[in-house]
């Protein structure tokens, strides 16, 4: 009840609002604006890794690329984002969240127009390495601001909506791609360039977004952090709790703790959490990214399957891929993200081993393939990436990410890089088969190391454990 109106002697009189810590706190319409334009820095990765499965097609013809460098086209913004995840994530847990919030996509947006004017294959693949390096930047920053923000029994949700930006932003891809497809020659130029537009638009509309609370209180600047949270409670017509705000202890002494030591996460308490959270998404994107970079080119290699029916049928695996999230978003602040986590790996495992036993690919490899998609996103594609920005403490949270999201891309890159090779030369299921073998590791470590944040506070510490 956040408050009432009693009536003393005929006259109204307002109770005072309910007190609260910032945790506690409902959703609100910041929150919703905060969600949406995290989402839409995910979205730009999407959209990107996905129009750029279709521009490969057309730009094959044009530049002439070898099959090998065909697949450094598709891996080289998985490569950058290794870069940018890695050291931007560090950088935000040291300078804040805010300014790489609003810088992070600048990358984007300059590279995406010089990578459609790139007059070879090897200036494409240089731009997109260095277009790369701002979206990998922006899956930390954004999942750690966040889930810094979000209420406690929320902050599952609108870290699903956040990475869900992903396949929403490839769905568009598609139907941007279908546009443009008959425009001439340079319509994969127009693809690449197209991205540029929301980037802009998102670093516009990211100036309104505050620093964060929880980071401010491990910098020592406790008075900031309190007043940003008793901000947001009062706009939602409560009062901060000031002796108990939830926002993690001050440092002693009037200090900081070490932010951004990387060193943090290789000692002991969170070792396995790193290990966890970097080894099983990596193995997870080694079959998901190739699947995605190349869906068209897979799609065309079937019997009677047109370029524009690759691409239709592309679109309608990310509609499939829309319905996971939908279902994950329901349960994952009610059943957890472990269980979701070994579902979904489960499934992954059984789908790519037995499309790698399929010897006549048809309509069975693309239902099958749906499937895949849609446990893809209902299961480890979102959890891996909830998991990398809830388990670590605020001092380390943008940087434990960035490790994560960097080890990913080496199995991004992996299957990128390795699935043509594979085509070209044993053919296309052994690599499938692979993939699931990747899954089922996945499988086995998230049964052994994963805990269950639902439900729980973000870790914070201080000086001490920082140092620990």
């Amino acid at each position: 009840m956040v408050g009432s109106v009693l009536l003393v002697g005929g006259e109204p009189m307002q109770t005072a609002p309910q007190v609260v810590k910032f945790g506690d706190l409902p959703p609100s319409g910041f929150i919703r604006k905060l969600t949406i334009l995290s989402a839409a820095g995910v979205f730009l990765d999407g959209y990107d890794l996905s129009i750029i499965s279709v521009a490969l097609v057309l730009l094959i013809p044009q530049l002439h690329p070898s099959a090998l460098s065909v697949g450094y086209v598709g891996a080289a913004a998985v490569a950058g984002m290794f870069f940018g995840a890695l050291v931007l994530g560090n950088l935000t847990d040291r300078v804040g969240r805010r300014k790489m919030y609003l810088l992070d996509l600048l990358f984007f947006v300059v590279f995406a127009i010089l990578a459609a004017l790139a007059q070879n294959i090897w200036e494409l693949i240089a731009f997109r390495f260095l277009l790369g390096i701002g979206l990998g930047a922006d899956y930390p920053i954004s999942s750690t601001i966040t889930a810094e923000f979000s209420p406690i029994l929320r902050r599952g949700r609108n870290l699903v909506l956040t990475i869900g930006g992903f396949t929403m932003g490839a769905l568009v891809s598609y139907v941007v791609a279908l546009a443009l497809l008959n425009t001439g020659p340079d319509a994969w130029r127009f693809m690449l360039a197209t991205g540029a537009i929301p980037a802009i638009v998102v670093i516009f509309l990211r100036r309104s977004i505050p620093e964060s609370p929880r980071w401010l209180m491990q910098t020592g600047d406790s008075q900031g952090a309190v007043r940003i949270a008793s901000t947001m409670a009062s706009n939602a017509g409560y009062a901060l709790d000031k002796d108990n705000p939830g926002l993690g202890s001050a440092p002693s002494g009037g200090g900081s703790v070490h932010l951004g030591d990387l060193k943090r996460l290789f000692r002991r308490d969170l070792l396995r959490l790193t290990i966890f959270a970097s080894v099983t998404w990596m193995l997870f994107d080694i079959g998901n990214y190739a699947t995605i970079v190349f869906t068209p080119t897979l799609l065309d290699k079937i019997k009677g399957s047109t370029l524009t029916g690759s691409v239709l049928v592309s679109g309608g695996v990310e509609i499939v891929g829309l319905i996971g999230i939908a279902v994950t978003f329901l349960l994952v602040d009610k059943v957890g993200r472990k269980p979701i986590q070994v579902v979904g790996f489960g499934i992954l495992v059984i789908a790519f081993i037995a499309l790698g036993f399929i010897s006549n690919p048809g309509f069975l490899l693309l239902a099958i393939f749906f499937v895949v998609v849609l446990f893809a996103d209902q299961g480890p594609g979102i959890t891996t990436y909830l998991y990398a920005g809830e388990i670590f403490p605020t001092s380390v949270r943008a940087s434990g990410h960035g490790v994560a999201t960097a080890t990913s891309r080496i199995g991004a890159f992996l299957g990128i890089v390795a699935l043509p090779v594979f085509v070209s030369s044993v053919g296309l299921r052994p690599a499938l088969i692979t993939f699931g073998v990747a899954d089922l590791i996945a499988l086995a470590l998230t049964v052994w190391l994963a805990p269950e944040p639902k439900a729980t506070e973000l870790r914070n510490e201080g000086v001490a454990s920082a140092r620990a």
